[in-house]
This record gives structure tokens, sequence and C-alpha cells, in this order.
């Protein structure tokens, strides 16, 4: 790597971290690039060098996160798909839920400013609705899930209504949790208990 790439690559470092400082004290909303370029101790030219807009500086600090998390989360709903292509043959395993819960705990606590900025702060950004759109991601996938668990259970389809409530049930456990406990032994403790819970919920509604 050149000096020149060197020089580059730290500016383009400090400058997320001084832009993360902003948008974690005002909100996207209120951040100021001329602020955030005043701490970094660059022009407003430099910043545009790197970045096209706010909106772009801001999903640059929270996008890898969230390509992390949908990453955990395809995996496991791939395990899911082959368990539901079988017909249920044998009886969910629930282990990969709760490995799958383990990995996003470890993921969201280190990277739980990024998550915060997303939950508290993303209002203005293209970021906004991050939340109702992994609901709605989820809601696709459990939704082909219900109807598998149903057929192979040979019971009638859960009402869809249902279906996104329990969607939006999970998503809005890990919200809680993220907002509310501060370190990551304690969250676990209490996304395997809310598992618990909502495996319970499936199983109830699907037999």
């Amino acid at each position: 790597m050149t000096a020149r790439k060197i020089h580059d690559s730290e500016t383009k470092k400090h400058l997320i971290e001084c832009a993360k400082a902003e948008f974690m004290e005002k909100g996207f909303a209120r951040a100021s690039l001329r602020n955030i370029c005043q701490e970094a101790g660059v022009t407003t030219g430099a910043l545009y060098f790197f970045f096209h807009d706010k909106d772009d500086l801001f999903c640059e600090i929270v996008g890898d996160f969230m390509d992390r998390l949908n990453a955990i989360i395809k995996e496991h709903y791939s395990h899911e798909v082959k368990e539901a292509d079988r017909g249920y043959e044998n009886e969910h395993d629930d282990s990969l839920d709760f490995e799958c819960t383990k990995k996003l705990v470890h993921e969201i606590y280190k990277h739980r400013d990024e998550v915060l900025m997303v939950l508290t702060k993303s209002q203005g950004s293209t970021m906004e609705n991050a939340m109702d759109r992994l609901v709605d991601q989820m809601d696709e996938h459990n939704a082909f899930i219900c109807k598998a668990m149903c057929k192979a259970n040979d019971v009638h389809m859960v009402d869809k209504k249902v279906v996104h409530w329990m969607s939006h049930s999970q998503v809005d456990m890990f919200i809680f949790m993220v907002t509310h406990i501060d370190n990551e032994k304690e969250a676990l403790a209490f996304a395997e208990k809310g598992m618990e819970y909502l495996i319970a919920g499936w199983y109830a509604i699907v037999k």
C-alpha cells in the first residue's frame, strides 16, 4: 500500500469516527457535516472525496453491521428451509434457534453503538425503516415455515396477521434487549428466555 493510500485510509477512518460521535449525539437529521469535518480536521471537499453525502456516510458506519446481521439470519433460515423441505420428518432442532440467538446477541453487542444508531438516530436517513424491512423479511420466511409446519401437522394455516405479529415479536425482543440491557452476558440470558417463550408460541399455533 502506498503512502497516499495509507493516508487516505487513515483520513477516512478518522472521518468515520468523528461522524459516529456526531450522529450518536445529535441523530442523523441534526448532525452537521461541517462539524464532522472540523472535528476531523479536514475540509468538506475531503469528506466528499470519500462519501456522496451525509446519508452515504451514515450508511457506511452502520452498513457492515447490518450485512453481518442479515448473513446470520439467512444462514439460520437456510437450515429451517431444509427442515421444511424434508417435511419435518424429525422434531425441529431447537438448538439451531439458540445458536442463532447467541450469534446475533454477540454481533449486536460487538457493534451496539451502530445498532442504537439505527434504532434511535436514523430518522431522515435511508436506514430509518431498517427494522420494518427486517420484520418484512422475517415475515416472508415465517409464513413459509408456518405453512410447512401446519401441513406437516395436518392443521389449517395460521392467520397471516398472527404470523406477522410473531415476526414483530421476534424483532421487538432484540430491540428491547439492546435498548435496556448494557452487557452481553445479561443480554444473552434474556434472549435465551425470550426464545423459549417464542418457540413455545410457535409450537402452540401450529399444532
